[in-house]
């Protein structure tokens, strides 16, 4: 698993736990995904449904690569999918 965005859904991207934070702006997506990271066993994938594009472009992956976990996201018309394996 890498740390950085890639252009097919990995197979690894398949959420166990999710958490849909959309409307909300920083830092509240960013908080939200590091507090149900904590809670969530090793090996898992957490999916983030956001609508705020900042969250995407610098605070989940930089939460993710801080971190040491996988990170990938995909687009749909305003919702992002975000999804961030921890290890």
């Amino acid at each position: 698993m890498t740390a950085q965005p890639e252009t097919e859904r990995p197979q690894w991207a398949k959420a166990d736990v999710s958490v849909d934070v959309r409307g909300e702006s920083c830092p509240i997506p960013e908080l939200t995904a590091a507090k149900k990271l904590k809670e969530m066993p090793d090996a898992k994938v957490l999916e983030v449904l956001t609508d705020h594009q900042a969250s995407v472009d610098v605070t989940l992956p930089d939460l993710a690569r801080g971190k040491g976990y996988a990170f990938y996201s995909e687009k749909s018309g305003d919702l992002y999918r975000v999804f961030i394996a921890k290890r």
